[in-house]
C-alpha cells in the first residue's frame, strides 16, 4: 500500500462510532432529494431540446421528413440556373444564380394536387430546408384549424 493510501485510510478512521449523528441525516436526505429532482429537471430539459427538428441538409433527410409531413405523397423538382442561362421572369433579383425548387403535395385522391409551390434559394440545401419548413408551417396551421374546429371556436370574418 502506498504512503498516500495509508495516510487517507488513517485520516478517514473515526474511532469507535461509525454512525452519523441524527441531525446530519436530516440534512443529507433532503439534499439527496433536491439533487435527484435537479437531475430529473435537467434530463427533461435535455430531452425536450433534443426533439427540436434538425435542419435538412441533403436529399435523403428531405425525403424522410417530407414523407412524414405529406402522407399521401409529394413530388419536387430542382432546377439549377448557370451563368448566362435564360431565367424565368419572376425570379427574384440576386447577385448569384439561384436554385428553383417546385414542390407538389398530393391529396388522398390519387393524382389530385393539394398544394403546389415554387421557391428560390441560393443553394440546394437551403431550398430543401425551405421546402420542409414551409410544409411544417402548413401542418402546424392545419392542427390549429382542426383544434379550433373541434372546440367550435372557428369564426371566419367575411
Amino acid at each position: 500500500m502506498s504512503a498516500t493510501a495509508a495516510g487517507l485510510l488513517i485520516a478517514s478512521y473515526r474511532g469507535g462510532s461509525t454512525y452519523a449523528p441524527s441531525y446530519e441525516t436530516f440534512v443529507i436526505v433532503p439534499l439527496i432529494a433536491a439533487m435527484a429532482l435537479a437531475c430529473v429537471l435537467i434530463s427533461a430539459c435535455l430531452r425536450r431540446r433534443s426533439r427540436r427538428p434538425q435542419a435538412v441538409t441533403d436529399q435523403w433527410q428531405a425525403l424522410v421528413v417530407m414523407g412524414e409531413l405529406c402522407p399521401h405523397g409529394w413530388q419536387a423538382q430542382i432546377t439549377l440556373y448557370g451563368a448566362g442561362a435564360p431565367v424565368p421572369a419572376d425570379m427574384p433579383p440576386s447577385r448569384g444564380p439561384l436554385v428553383e425548387l417546385e414542390w407538389t403535395q398530393f391529396d388522398e385522391e390519387p393524382g389530385r394536387v393539394a398544394v403546389a409551390r415554387r421557391l428560390w434559394a441560393p443553394g440546394i440545401g437551403e431550398a430543401l430546408q425551405t421546402m420542409v419548413a414551409d410544409r411544417g408551417t402548413d401542418v402546424t396551421l392545419e392542427q390549429i384549424e382542426q383544434a379550433a374546429a373541434d372546440d367550435g371556436n372557428l369564426r371566419w370574418k367575411e
